[in-house]
């Protein structure tokens, strides 16, 4: 296993030198350069209101504004080539770790592709408890220094978890302040994990691509997101962003015998999904001859930050933005012809007792630190934390791997004992598992909203099904400024008028994206009947 160095003598908590100016008070104005830097620099809400009024009556060319922001200069990174331990406060209040990863030939003036990385196992009640070690081994922090890459870790568990409200801003804050201290290639930032990292990858790809150009999954399950974390997810949606996608034919948890079908379903759907299966089970010890493909397809990859084509489809505003279109409201009107859904039927069949093991324990058996709520064996016979298991069955249970192999002798519908070791007494429980279910891996509990769009030549057409309001997001690169721009819903021209830039609009959207690359100068918003 390869490790990336320590910092010698380094402390724990680690902050990196950043480009953040804390103003205790606004100066006079110097001229709106000076004015939109301090902007660009302050987190405090009141500073920013007021220097963003000073740059709008200063007025000046929505142009030059532009060029100030894509020219941004950076300073030198802290520690080049050694994983920096950070901590962030989470929107739930929750301080948690994060680390940074700036590779030996990171160059401030030059753009540097970043690559996030999530671990799996993020539904655990415990944060990981040394997020430097865990980098240090982590195959795809090596591939990153080796590539020339910058490599964030965020670090989640059991309700700040990868598909849920606040993982997924601590991701999204993340990514922002990293590309705020250095300089982050808007086009090369790509998503990878394994097991829930993986499984993320997909959901993230079928919610909100626009940070990404393309993700990595290995050993993950596409639907996790909407089972787990009760998201409305589409496969049309992997149209956008290519994937990069493994599965293991030995794995406990995901094998390729079922995930296959998954990704049949999904690329039938329009998903751009790369796909290879592998010998090993779930924790794929040969990752490592798999990174100089991953390596390759990511260079491949870059975005395509104005896409001439996007299918989306949502249930809701809050994940209605693909690119630069956004399906602003669902309808309760028959779909259009085209709009089926796609999905997938698959048996669980999966042994679950319905506990987490503390895995710092060193004694004889399995020491049980949390039973899992809900309908499973564990909390219907009676489980308790502090528990040892030390027999399955008929079968000694000196370890975790003993007790995996037991579970490998039944089946759903078995029943079972279990006995555990309690306050000094032997006791024995008995249970029995669920039988096997059919499920779909995507939930479908509220009507769905889809469009195809297209534009050429100033001409943008929707084809939409179910769209009651929509928005286009307009780049100087994407629309000429200087002719008409002409929207049109199944032939039926909506909108046919030159596009004014809006600076405001313009500034705010880099403060809430620090995207240098898509500096959106106005968007146009259309209600259909």
């Amino acid at each position: 296993m390869r490790s990336l160095p320590r910092a010698a003598g380094f402390p724990a908590m680690s902050v990196l030198s950043c480009v953040i100016v804390l103003l205790t008070a606004v100066p006079a104005s110097a001229g709106w350069e000076e004015d939109l830097d301090a902007l660009l620099s302050t987190d405090d809400e009141g500073e920013r209101a007021e220097l963003l009024t000073r740059v709008l009556d200063e007025g000046p060319d929505w142009t030059e504004v532009a060029s100030r922001i894509e020219g941004l200069s950076f300073p030198e990174a802290y520690v080049p080539g050694v994983p920096v331990l950070r901590t962030t406060v989470c929107i739930d209040t929750v301080e948690r770790p994060w680390v940074l990863a700036v590779p030996e030939t990171y160059d401030p003036e030059t753009p540097t592709p970043l690559l996030l990385v999530l671990h799996g196992g993020v539904s655990s009640a415990d944060v990981e408890e040394d997020p430097i070690g865990h980098v240090e081994e982590n195959e795809l922090a090596w591939l990153a220094e080796k590539q020339g890459w910058i490599a964030l870790f965020p670090f989640g568990q059991a309700g700040a978890t990868w598909w849920d409200e606040v993982g997924m801003a601590n991701i999204r804050d993340l990514i922002r302040t990293a590309k705020r201290e250095l300089n982050v290639d808007d086009d090369r930032i790509w998503m990878a994990g394994f097991s829930d990292g993986a499984s993320a990858g997909f959901a993230h790809a079928m919610i909100g691509p626009d940070d990404y150009a393309a993700f990595v999954a290995l050993n993950g399950h596409m639907g996790v997101g909407s089972l787990d974390g009760d998201l409305a997810i589409y496969a049309p949606n992997l149209a956008n962003t290519p994937i990069y996608a493994t599965t293991t034919f030995d794995d406990g948890l995901y094998p390729s015998a079922k995930m296959r079908g998954t990704i049949e379903m999904a690329q039938a759907a329009g998903g751009d999904i790369l796909y290879r299966e592998m010998k090993g089970g779930h924790d794929f010890d040969d990752v490592e001859d798999e990174l100089p493909g991953i390596a390759r397809f990511l260079d491949r990859h870059p975005r395509d930050p104005f896409p001439t084509t996007i299918v989306w489809e949502t249930a809701g505003k809050d994940f209605g933005r693909c690119r630069w279109f956004a399906i602003d409201e669902v309808t309760r009107v028959e779909p259009a012809p085209w709009h089926e859904d796609h999905n997938a039927a698959l048996v669980n069949d999966r042994i679950t007792v319905g506990f987490q093991p503390d895995w710092e324990y060193e004694g004889e058996g399995v020491l049980i630190d949390l039973v899992v709520e809900g309908d499973y064996p564990a909390q219907n016979m009676g489980l308790l934390a502090g528990d040892v298991i030390v027999r399955g069955d008929d079968m000694d249970v000196p370890d975790m791997d003993a007790l995996n192999a037991w579970k490998g002798t039944i089946e759903r519908g078995d029943e079972f004992t279990l006995t555990v070791t309690r306050e000094g007494e032997t006791v024995t429980l008995f249970g029995r598992m669920p039988p096997p279910e059919n499920y779909n891996i995507f939930k479908r509990e509220k009507p769905s909203a889809a469009a195809r769009v297209s534009y050429s030549a100033n001409r943008i057409d929707v084809d939409a099904s179910r769209v009651g309001a929509f928005r286009v997001m307009v780049h100087p690169d994407m629309i000429r400024l200087d002719e008409d721009l002409v929207i049109a819903v199944r032939g039926e021209v909506v909108y046919d008028a030159p596009v004014e830039p809006d600076l405001e609009y313009l500034i705010q959207n880099f403060l809430d994206n620090r995207d240098r690359r898509l500096l959106y100068v106005a968007e146009i918003a259309v209600d259909l009947p």
